[in-house]
């Protein structure tokens, strides 16, 4: 099962829709935990670590019984290099259990939705997502992970601090919420610098997925909580609620004000686009995502006609380790591989 969902271009997850999908590609959450009977893993002996997974991966069964799905265990010295890239490309894991095999494992359920990485920086962190601006429905799938797992395992917690965390700045609750976002229009009227202005003040942090954080590749971006500590899941989505449909409405009226000042420039500049991905022999990675980006908001617009979901899978298959894994590139090849990808997949969702 899970080889499978790691070399098909779209998870079953991202075959879904979700609310506002015009700006927000997808929704996540990441839950942070330690089990108190252990070293953190960046402190633990392999003895330590190889007990931690055990005591992790018993709980399977638990998982299982919440009902939205079976979970498959996959540790990470079964996998390929080639395997573990790709998995790490997905994002079931982190370059730490890429790199580290050893007594590093990922719990991933079958629609590819929730994951459990186990002995990375921590001992279990629990990642979900799903399609669309749904931050209350990967909020409370996290939960329900996380309350079906501490019913056989014991957490590391400080009446004071929280859940004890390697890193200092995930204590209190563990929990972090984010959205991922496509923002061509805020992007064109150079708005940005402002809204990144006022999401920090409410102690988020916004940057480019792509790039750096003041190089923005593609424009999509992300948003995510910075604190953690005197703080509840329940506080941290709200206001993660709010930011994002201030946003939602600040993008669309940017796309609006393109479309009717410079309509017949906007639409030159996204055909144009769309011609070269569905023409060019040769594909840089940057330049792909730059394109896009272009046919995104060309499909939200209307100007071309596409299934859905075509975006995500064309992103997918521009990333070099699937081209790696699945393309079957010879040295000097992945431009050439991902332009062929790029082709073959704009026909396949062709509408």
């Amino acid at each position: 099962m899970f080889k499978d969902c790691i070399a098909s271009t779209l998870l079953p997850w991202q075959q879904g829709s979700g609310a506002d999908n015009d700006v927000v590609l997808d929704s996540r959450v990441r839950l942070v935990r330690n089990l108190r009977e252990y070293r953190f893993p960046n402190r633990a002996s392999k003895a330590e670590l190889g007990a931690a997974e055990t005591a992790v991966v018993a709980a399977v069964p638990r998982l299982d019984a919440i009902g939205a799905g079976e979970y498959e265990c996959i540790k990470m010295p079964a996998l390929t290099n080639a395997e573990r890239e790709l998995t790490a490309t997905k994002h079931f894991i982190s370059a730490a259990l890429m790199n580290v095999p050893e007594h590093r494992a990922v719990i991933v359920r079958e629609d590819g939705a929730v994951s459990v990485m186990v002995n990375e920086a921590d001992h279990i962190v629990v990642q979900t997502a799903a399609a669309g601006f749904t931050v209350q429905k990967v909020a409370d799938d996290a939960l329900r992970v996380d309350d079906a797992l501490e019913e056989t395992l014991n957490y590391a917690f400080h009446e004071e601090f929280g859940y004890l965390t390697a890193s200092p700045s995930m204590a209190g609750t563990g929990f972090l919420a984010g959205v991922t976002l496509h923002l061509p229009g805020l992007a064109a009227m150079k708005r940005l610098h402002r809204i990144t202005q006022g999401i920090t003040k409410f102690g988020f942090v916004f940057m480019g997925v792509y790039s750096s954080r003041n190089t923005y590749i593609g424009n999509v971006f992300q948003i995510t909580n910075q604190v953690t500590l005197g703080v509840t899941e329940e506080d941290i989505v709200t206001q993660l609620k709010k930011i994002v449909a201030h946003i939602i409405q600040e993008e669309r009226a940017c796309r609006a004000l393109l479309q009717a000042n410079e309509s017949d420039t906007v639409r030159d500049r996204l055909l144009r686009s769309y011609g070269l991905l569905s023409q060019a022999w040769l594909m840089e990675h940057e330049e792909a995502l730059n394109l896009l980006s272009d046919f995104q908001l060309a499909t939200t617009m209307g100007l071309i006609k596409a299934k859905p979901h075509a975006y995500t899978a064309l992103a997918a298959v521009c990333e070099p380790a699937y081209i790696r894994a699945v393309g079957k590139s010879g040295l000097g090849e992945e431009a050439k591989v991902r332009a062929r990808l790029l082709r073959d997949t704009l026909q396949e969702y062709k509408d």
